[in-house]
């Protein structure tokens, strides 16, 4: 009797049921969409609002510290993404970190740049309560920009001459290797009595 190896059965592939699975996330993306569309900008007016509480100097250093550090930290994160040691999947699990930590900033972005009934309620907030806030956060991300764009190029230049100093230092051991070993051959043999 022989013995057949057996061959797992293949499993059917149901396109019905994952062009069903992807029509309904697509459609819980866009109600999701509108829906926080529709909250976020008023709610994100609110929670700054209620921060400064019409302080015009508190609006400029909250706008400040908001547009720096959540522009500034989410570069430095996303900037991980671009090692080679880190394989696809991770970066991009890197890069959606970087977004989150950029909410702050998003939702600011999206109070001052929308259209929508909410992102006209939430200028009308930050106008009134908040007064130099979005001005601010503009100005101090675009410094942050700068300043992780400055960053970026001196760790560069720091690395080159690391290893340029590197291969200076292998290529001045190999020299004095070879002038020892050529001294040692000039001497030759001591001569015998």
């Amino acid at each position: 009797m022989t013995e057949q190896a057996q061959v797992p059965a293949r499993k059917k592939r149901n396109w019905g049921v994952k062009i069903i699975l992807i029509l309904v996330a697509l459609l819980v993306a866009v109600a999701a969409y509108f829906i926080l569309g529709a909250i976020l900008p008023r709610w994100w007016s609110d929670v700054i609002a209620g921060q400064i509480k019409r302080d015009l100097g508190a609006s400029v250093l909250v706008g400040m510290f908001y547009g720096f550090v959540f522009t500034f930290i989410p570069l430095l994160v996303a900037w991980q993404a671009t090692r080679k040691a880190v394989a696809w999947p991770w970066k991009i699990a890197i890069v959606l970190v970087a977004v989150a930590i950029a909410t702050p900033n998003l939702l600011t972005a999206g109070i001052a740049f929308g259209t929508s009934e909410s992102a006209h309620a939430g200028q009308r907030t930050l106008s009134v309560d908040a007064g130099f806030f979005t001005t601010w956060t503009a100005v101090s991300a675009i410094a942050a920009v700068v300043v992780f764009i400055a960053v970026t190029v001196l760790w560069a230049l720091w690395r080159r001459r690391g290893k340029q100093m590197k291969a200076l230092k292998q290529a001045e051991n190999q020299r004095v290797k070879a002038a020892k070993s050529a001294a040692a051959e000039t001497q030759g043999p001591t001569p015998s009595a």
